[in-house]
């Protein structure tokens, strides 16, 4: 087993790769809806289908790109040189989606803007899902797989952070125009693309044999059926998501049409990110010698209450308490967003056990693609209701309006974490039982190295 702690390099450089993925993710969340709403001009329903349809499109290759990372062949290794691959048609098509749309026609921009949107999210599959495959190769400690964890989501939080000071603003300084807007995503393509080159240099493979994979992607998908804890960690995880997502696409009209402040948005979400990357450490600590789902829950319940109390926010309250509620769901959220990546690491080593083969990167394809898709549906159906109930950018709503988005916003994400949290209380796959199975592998893998060679 290896089970010594990772050098500190390694740990910084190697999250930044989720640094970059968060970037990207956070601009297509976050303000690519009210891009397309306040600059783009698109109906607010054909905007919340962008993104879903974009996903969907980009589907079946989060799967398939594990797969063929598992049973990649190559003297480099199984993973790393699609880090390098993907890195610089990630960037490019990140910088295109933010170009003015050579189209006319509500029809034709809807399509134009959900092809891009397909094209990044296959371009950031290829160098992403390799990527996340990579932390059961660097560590089979349980707990060390959770720091490191941890430091990907302090980067991961950190590329929130950097995208929301940088890219708005940004554009808003350069005039807030579709040119002014291109600019900004050019310079956020840069940043994207610069972590991976290190990311490749520092990290390594354990020289695991590629598997011989079923021939159908039927077949890959009824092993993952068969791994009962795998079924309950999609499960909390697409719930968790969806939570996640809500809020990350909507807060740019909460801010703007339920309170009336939109330039509260920076700072509250600055406070939040603050705090959750502030809280990270105290959850680290706290999870040292607990069940990763026990932590998981603990930090739903915060997650929960402040959810809630940014439901029942008024906009005449003081930009301190808002700030108070906010941060108060981001030191619950630190743990929810975390903790299932480091399970996943753990529900490869249980696999390996049952299959004798090592499909770090089917578990994380389909990962990978629960994270797009999970939010993606649960954005476009809010974004629905908001066409439905007759919300018009850039003018006065009416109460049903603004009740819905603020439900949106935090009462129905608040009732997905707790879905989320009740899954959780179901999985089984602990400390002690990953322990055994560590033990278990390192038995056979023993037995294997000293077994005599047939001539």
């Amino acid at each position: 087993m290896n089970s010594a702690p990772l050098p500190l390099h390694l740990k910084l450089i190697y999250a930044m790769g989720d640094h970059s993925v968060n970037v990207a993710l956070v601009a297509l969340a976050m303000i690519f809806p009210f891009y397309l709403t306040e600059v783009v001009g698109l109906r607010v329903g054909l905007a919340g289908l962008v993104p879903l349809i974009g996903r969907t499109a980009d589907a079946l290759l989060d799967v398939l790109m594990g797969r063929i990372s598992d049973r990649t062949t190559w003297k480099a290794g199984r993973r790393r040189p699609y880090l390098l691959i993907g890195a610089i048609p990630f960037a490019l098509s990140f910088a295109m989606i933010w170009a003015p749309s050579p189209v006319e026609g509500e029809g034709l921009v809807f399509a134009y803007y959900a092809g891009l949107y397909a094209l990044i999210s296959l371009c950031m599959t290829i160098a992403a899902v390799p990527y996340q495959a990579l932390l059961p190769e660097l560590t089979d400690d349980y707990h060390e797989r959770t720091t490191l964890a941890t430091y990907r989501s302090v980067a991961s939080i950190l590329g929130t952070l950097f995208t929301l000071v940088v890219f708005r603003p940004l554009a808003e300084r350069l005039g807030g125009d579709a040119r002014a807007w291109q600019i900004a995503g050019a310079v956020l393509a840069v940043w994207i693309v610069l972590p991976w080159w290190p990311i490749w240099r520092v990290t390594y493979e354990r020289g695991v044999q590629a598997v011989a994979a079923p021939g159908s992607t039927r077949a890959y998908f009824a092993l993952l059926y068969r791994n009962r804890s795998f079924r309950r960690l999609i499960g909390l995880f697409s719930l968790g998501r969806i939570a996640i997502d809500l809020p990350m696409a909507l807060f740019l009209h909460f801010f703007t049409y339920v309170l009336g402040r939109p330039e509260y948005f920076e700072i509250v979400m600055g406070g939040f990110l603050l705090s959750v990357v502030g809280a990270m450490p105290l959850w680290l600590r706290f999870a040292r010698g607990r069940d990763k789902a026990t932590v998981y829950r603990y930090g739903c319940i915060g997650w929960v209450f402040g959810l809630v109390c940014l439901f029942v926010t008024q906009s005449d309250w003081p930009l301190a308490l808002i700030l108070a509620a906010t941060m108060l769901a981001g030191v619950g959220y630190s743990a929810a967003d975390m903790i299932p990546w480091s399970m996943v690491a753990d529900v490869a080593d249980e696999d390996e056990l049952a299959s004798g083969e090592r499909r770090e990167g089917l578990y994380v394809g389909v990962f990978t693609f629960l994270r797009k898709i999970s939010g993606a549906i649960g954005v476009a159906g809010a974004f629905l209701v908001l066409d439905v109930v007759g919300f018009r950018p850039g003018e006065q709503n009416d109460e049903s309006v603004v009740s819905a988005l603020r439900a949106m916003t935090a009462l129905v994400p608040a009732l997905f974490v707790i879905l989320s949290a009740l899954v959780a209380g179901g999985y089984a796959l602990g400390r002690a039982r990953h322990h055994d199975i560590l033990e278990e592998l390192a038995r056979r893998r023993a037995g294997a190295a000293d077994a005599p060679l047939i001539p």
